[in-house]
């Protein structure tokens, strides 16, 4: 049976839900953070990334035959640009994280603290580059919209 193309339209904005969600997931991960659990932080980051890449194309490499019909698809992947930044965070948490680890193991207080405080400072970091990849989408509100016409009314 072939594909039929649909066209639908929600009733309200797509866009209200994902940044309910957004919201939500923010507010856990302020928690996250504001308790010191940096699983659930990242774990929370993660989720937040993955909404975040709702509009962004896929890299998606395709295997075709002789007469250049597709007939397999070789890899999916994210745009060079996304998956650089994430993949630079993932791995420099995971180098804290053996880092804390051996710490651990050779029963060094002073790498260990220091492991804990460097996790501290990347997580921050992804943190705040999540933020500014959501600014760039559109999703946060705006911080000011002076217009001199809405000065009467505080705006």
């Amino acid at each position: 049976m072939p594909f039929k193309k649909q066209s639908s339209q929600p009733n309200i904005d797509a866009g209200i839900g994902l940044i309910y969600r957004l919201n939500a997931l923010w507010n856990k991960a302020d928690f996250a953070a504001l308790e010191g659990d940096m699983e659930k932080w990242n774990f929370v980051l993660d989720t937040i990334y993955r909404n975040l890449l709702y509009r962004n194309n896929l890299d998606i490499k395709y295997e075709t035959d002789a007469k250049g019909k597709v007939v397999n698809i070789i890899s999916v992947d994210l745009v060079m640009e996304d998956k650089l930044i994430h993949e630079w965070f993932r791995k420099r948490i995971r180098e804290i994280k053996v880092l804390k680890l051996e710490s651990i193991k050779k029963r060094n207080k002073a790498n260990y603290y220091k492991a804990l405080e460097d996790l501290y400072y990347i997580m921050g970091q992804k943190d705040s580059w999540l933020r500014k990849f959501m600014q760039e989408r559109g999703l946060y509100l705006k911080e000011v919209d002076f217009n001199p016409a809405n000065a009467m009314w505080g705006g």
